[in-house]
């Protein structure tokens, strides 16, 4: 047998071998992700408040003349997809859901207003200090702060379109799965304090007269995550079939995706802008 001969005899092996993996490879139908990354919503640009800062004033650093922009906080998400195109790439159609939430020290009423603190910047001093009553009464930033806890949560659900490029991975054993994700999502959001799950925000109706109003609501808005994604299953690729075999696991991978969210009600007064730009990073399990 020439050298030219063993050679084709050998890309026919590998070839064969692969088309007998996908054989006996079981059904890929659904996917599962878990996912992790920081979060900052973009409240403070809430068309409905007019240049006002109350999310940075409330959860921003109090130490800071300006009041800063608050840090970042955990947003943990799952998703769940349903493959229906498998071919050259993967096409899936999903829904995802997460949680966040912060606390901050509640600002406390002014006895003589009734009103919360108004927070001001005493370009000056360059310092932060509250005016309750009067501008000839200044009141340091610390003594507005009360015990409770106020708590902003914010609950993202979004309705997702995706595609996988795996070729390289099926086809090639190249384990790196590009991939994107479209989608039009729902913010679910609400304001709580030590002492209701939903705190009530005082108002007045048509005819004058007080009432509250629950501090709860949502906005619309649409999301995109492109990604990448790496195969675990190709550091044992043995043990990844008898997996499969065993569980129906077909695939494992680890993937790093950006998550770019426009959540703005679509520029409703009265919405709040829970956008945000930043990474995420987690696993996703395919069956």
């Amino acid at each position: 047998m020439t050298s030219l001969t063993r050679a084709v005899a050998a890309v026919v092996l590998l070839w064969a071998g692969a088309a007998q993996a996908d054989v006996t490879a079981s059904p890929q139908h659904v996917m599962f992700e878990v996912k992790f990354g920081p979060y900052v919503p973009h409240l403070d640009d809430s068309v409905g408040f007019g240049g006002k800062t109350p999310f940075s004033d409330l959860f921003g650093d109090s130490s800071s003349a300006k009041g800063s922009t608050p840090s970042w906080g955990l947003l943990g998400q799952g998703e769940l997809d349903y493959q229906f195109f498998n071919r050259f790439g993967i096409l899936g159609i999903g829904i995802s859901a997460g949680y966040h939430y912060r606390t901050a020290k509640s600002f406390v009423l002014d006895p003589a207003t009734k009103k919360y603190c108004d927070v001001k910047v005493d370009e000056r001093g360059g310092r932060r200090y509250v005016i309750p009553s009067s501008p000839e009464r200044q009141v340091a930033y610390s003594d507005c702060i009360s015990d409770d806890e106020d708590q902003l949560n914010v609950v993202p659900l979004s309705l997702l379109l995706s595609y996988r490029f795996d070729v390289l991975d099926r086809r090639f054993q190249i384990p790196i799965i590009p991939y994107v994700k479209i989608g039009l999502a729902y913010y679910v959001w609400w304001f709580g304090n030590s002492s209701s799950y939903v705190a009530s925000v005082p108002t007045k109706d048509s005819d004058g007269n007080d009432k509250f109003l629950d501090a709860s609501g949502g906005s619309l808005g649409l999301v995109v995550h492109p990604g990448l994604a790496l195969d675990l299953s190709a550091l044992d690729p043995v043990a990844a079939r008898a997996i499969d075999q065993e569980v129906g696991l077909n695939r494992v991978t680890a993937f790093v995706e950006l998550n770019y969210s426009w959540v703005n009600g679509f520029g409703q007064a009265r919405k709040l802008n829970l956008s945000d730009t930043t990474l995420s990073a987690g696993l996703g399990f395919e069956f």
